[in-house]
């Protein structure tokens, strides 16, 4: 490589070694990761109109339980809809094959947001190879993002 930086083996300066260069592995752990940022207000807008509906069309039955009890339940419905959109997006189909109903999330020790689905969207998961699931989710001033990554079965 004319100019690059990039080679294998050797030393850095300062005589610092560089690692060989390796193979990469045949498979990674990770099947995918999505991200979803969303404007708080326009789910304010959404839930002006149809506040009841929009709450049992997209919510998955744990998310509805909590809602009731949320102080915020624009603020929640947002991070509600950011995960299911990050949530498919790792998986790579879009909503095709699932419902905003059937992906959702919960909190569980100390706070920490924990993915939720359905045994139907389970046995998706399973049949794709996928084990595990992580979350992520913040929130500041209009904004809410989530990050799912979704792991391959070891």
């Amino acid at each position: 490589m004319s100019g690059g930086s990039f080679r294998r083996g050797g030393t850095y300066a300062g005589g610092v070694p560089r690692a060989a260069a390796t193979a990469a592995p045949a498979r990674s752990a990770i099947y995918g990761v999505g991200i979803d940022l969303l404007h708080i207000s326009r789910m304010a807008e959404v839930h002006g109109r149809h506040a009841e509906r929009l709450a049992q069309r997209i919510l998955h039955p744990l998310e509805l339980q909590r809602l009731g009890t949320v102080k915020n339940p624009v603020n929640y419905l947002a991070k509600c809809f950011a995960v299911k959109e990050a949530f498919v997006k790792a998986l790579g189909t879009g909503f095709r094959g699932i419902a905003h109903d059937e992906v959702g999330w919960t909190r569980i020790q100390h706070g920490r947001p924990e993915l939720c689905v359905t045994p139907r969207v389970q046995a998706m998961l399973a049949s794709r190879g996928i084990g595990a699931m992580h979350l992520s989710i913040t929130d500041e001033l209009d904004l809410v993002c989530a990050v799912v990554t979704l792991e391959r079965s070891t």
